[in-house]
């Protein structure tokens, strides 16, 4: 009878290929969470140029009512006009708007320079966040 013997193969041994799927599974773990962080960070940036777009907007319709209704400048206004509302934006839910309008200079002798805020305010997964705008008109 013959023994049959040994000889070298080559190839990967069991535990080799077990540390390299381990390795692997550790890159594709890696992978999805920084899939998942880029389509949140993806999502809450969407929201907020959608809200900056809308506090844009009512920055301008704010700065060309005030100088409108106030011709003569800050002297015919108090010192602050401010307004809230609370619409829903599509994509980011109840949002809060802020308008404050204020005369950095005084009103005596009255100056035509107007100082106006927007903000946005929502919550997003239990945190508060913000978006604001602001310009001078005149």
């Amino acid at each position: 009878m013959r023994r049959s013997q040994l000889t070298d193969q080559d190839g990967f041994t069991a535990i080799e290929l077990l540390i390299t799927l381990f390795i692997a599974a550790l890159f594709l773990f890696a992978g999805y969470q920084l899939y998942t962080q880029v389509v949140r960070d993806g999502k809450d940036a969407d929201r907020t140029a959608k809200l900056s777009n809308i506090v844009y907007q009512k920055l301008r319709e704010s700065s060309a009512d005030i100088t409108a209704a106030n011709p003569t400048g800050c002297g015919s206004v108090a010192d602050a006009a401010d307004s809230t509302t609370t619409e829903t934006v599509q994509g980011v839910g109840s949002v809060n708007f802020a308008i404050t309008i204020t005369c950095p200079y005084g009103v005596s002798p009255p100056k035509d320079i107007f100082l106006i805020k927007v903000s946005a305010t929502y919550t997003d997964n239990g945190t508060q966040k913000k978006v604001e705008q602001a310009t001078y008109a005149s």
